[in-house]
């Protein structure tokens, strides 16, 4: 099994108007090839974990896509080439909302071309077997 990682900061955008850094590591591992893991760390001891399709977050670095809790779309910032990523869900309070950061669109590029170094495109792989396990084992 091979990984790569990367740590970068992302902007969480507060209210459209405000915008705070948070220290974000992306993770890609090639027993998972079809998913990114990206962890936000929001606290000092609060962090969220969400999983985004590899191929959903590279489209994403030149158009908008998406249609369901996560949308990526490419956008300009003071003349800054960043990427939106926007996640919605339901929180711990159970209320629906969303929240969106943006990346600095080189080094996310940068992280998404040394997965497709890893595992290349139509070269996935899944382990069908050990993943029913995993899915029949986790009820």
């Amino acid at each position: 099994m091979s990984s790569v990682r990367e740590t970068m900061f992302m902007n969480l955008e507060a209210d459209g108007t405000q915008r705070f850094p948070v220290v974000t590591q992306l993770l890609y591992e090639s027993d998972d090839p079809f998913a990114i893991r990206v962890l936000f760390e929001l606290q000092e001891d609060l962090a969220v974990t969400w999983t985004i399709e590899r191929d959903l977050l590279a489209r994403g670095l030149g158009r908008a896509v998406g249609d369901g809790d996560i949308r990526v779309a490419p956008q300009v910032v003071a003349q800054r080439r960043e990427t939106r990523i926007e996640l919605a869900g339901c929180g711990l309070d159970g209320e629906w909302s969303r929240v969106v950061f943006s990346a600095w669109e080189p080094a996310l590029r940068d992280f998404l071309a040394r997965t497709y170094e890893a595992v290349p495109p139509g070269e996935e792989a899944v382990d069908l077997d050990t993943f029913l396990a995993e899915v029949l084992t986790a009820g």
